[in-house]
């Protein structure tokens, strides 16, 4: 029995194990190749046949292993199936029925993963549909970490501007939306810091906005501006500008009318009023509605104050009153305190350019960093999932 054979041509096919006049095969295997380094071995090309033969940790032993200098080195083709199945692990729970040109299964390890040294570690393109898509049950959709630039670029129809340190996530875009965040049921978007700025808005537009909200907004906290405005709508359908008046303290103010009867009259303040400013530390400014002596006011409580008329008088004319007193909820305050707001837009240093190629140093610690990341995922021997006895097809035949 030979141990080897070597096929010359020249021919069609250097190994062709055949079938019947309906093209369905005669035997359930092609070819078994068991060899110490790779089951089969394969190359195709002209100019030279032999092809790169890559010999790494993943190649050097390998269950089939292809080399070419011109063409694919393996390709697997399906009409109905999967072209090429790819697995880690012993048995690890797969969904049936998919079809995909490349499918890649493990029980505790990556299906898939796609390395380079300067360009793409993975592509994915459509021309109609998804490019990339991903789901996950109880764990994250995507998970992506850049050690110098951005984690996530997502670019709509072409780039926006970009003039910006490197981000966890960046969304950009020249006529679109750069980033939309939707909710049913929680926050549309969420913006935390542990020790700066959560969220920030800027624009380049001096005549826009750096933020624009349509629909009510609530502050748990202080708000500061250089400028407070309100805006009301006018008769011709424009809306027009108002302006806060300002103060170094805290107040709260209250309006009302009310009247004198021969000279005197109690006003009760407005229990829920009340209730916000500190007791007894307002402040009361009455302005009479027609001819008298003058206003004054006395006695003041927390629930009430007398307005009176000067030099006894008996006047019964009507007033109106404004109230000031300070928050109640504010304990600690400063006049005209120093305020410090974080620049726009932080001062980093520029990010390392897409372009500028790594050293070779730079490039063997990634390298030994992806390595260390695969060993501490791995389990510490392999795993057994337990699953049905199968029917044994084919028993490997060992002569002796």
């Amino acid at each position: 029995m030979a141990s080897s054979f070597r096929v010359t041509g020249p021919g069609m096919y250097g190994f062709l194990a055949d079938s019947d006049d309906d093209n369905i095969p005669d035997i359930c295997f092609g070819a078994v190749g068991y060899g110490i380094m790779t089951g089969v071995l394969g190359f195709s090309g002209g100019r030279d046949p032999e092809g790169p033969i890559q010999q790494n940790s993943y190649s050097q032993r390998a269950g089939v292993e292809g080399g070419s200098a011109e063409f694919t080195g393996v390709a697997g083709v399906s009409l109905a199936g999967v072209g090429v199945y790819g697995q880690v692990e012993d048995m690890p729970p797969v969904p049936g029925g998919w079809r995909s040109g490349v499918f890649g299964a493990a029980a505790t390890q990556p299906g898939v993963t796609g390395f380079s040294r300067e360009g793409d570690g993975m592509q994915g393109a459509s021309f109609t549909g998804t490019a990339l898509r991903a789901v996950s049950f109880f764990g994250n959709g995507v998970h992506s970490i850049s050690g110098a630039l951005t984690g996530v670029t997502g670019i709509s129809g072409t780039q926006g501007p970009m003039q910006i340190p490197a981000a966890g996530v960046i969304g950009t875009s020249d006529t679109q939306i750069g980033v939309i965040g939707t909710s049913n049921a929680f926050w549309g978007v969420l913006g935390f810091s542990a020790n700066n700025v959560g969220v920030v808005g800027q624009t380049g537009n001096p005549n826009s906005f750096a933020g624009l909200f349509n629909g009510n907004v609530a502050v748990n906290g202080t708000l500061t501006a250089t400028v407070k405005n309100g805006m009301v709508a006018f008769p011709d359908g424009t809306q027009r500008v108002l302006h806060c008046m300002e103060s170094p303290e805290h107040w709260f103010e209250d309006f009302g009318r009310a009247k004198l009867k021969n000279g005197c009259t109690t006003v009760k303040l407005d229990a829920d009023f009340a209730k916000t400013i500190k007791a007894g530390g307002y402040h009361v400014f009455v302005t009479p509605e027609g001819d008298c002596r003058g206003l004054y006011v006395r006695g003041k409580t927390a629930a009430s104050f007398e307005v009176r008329e000067l030099g006894d008088g008996k006047s019964s004319i009507a007033f109106s009153y404004q109230i000031v007193g300070k928050r109640r909820d504010i304990t600690r305050h400063r006049r005209f305190e120093k305020i410090h707001t974080p620049p726009l837009m932080p001062s980093a240093t520029p990010p390392v350019s897409r372009r500028s190629k790594p050293t070779a140093a730079a490039l063997r610690k990634f390298i030994a960093s992806l390595e260390k990341e695969a060993r501490e995922r791995a389990p510490k021997r392999a795993r057994k999932v337990a699953s049905p006895k199968r029917t044994v097809l084919w028993m490997p035949r060992r002569d002796k």
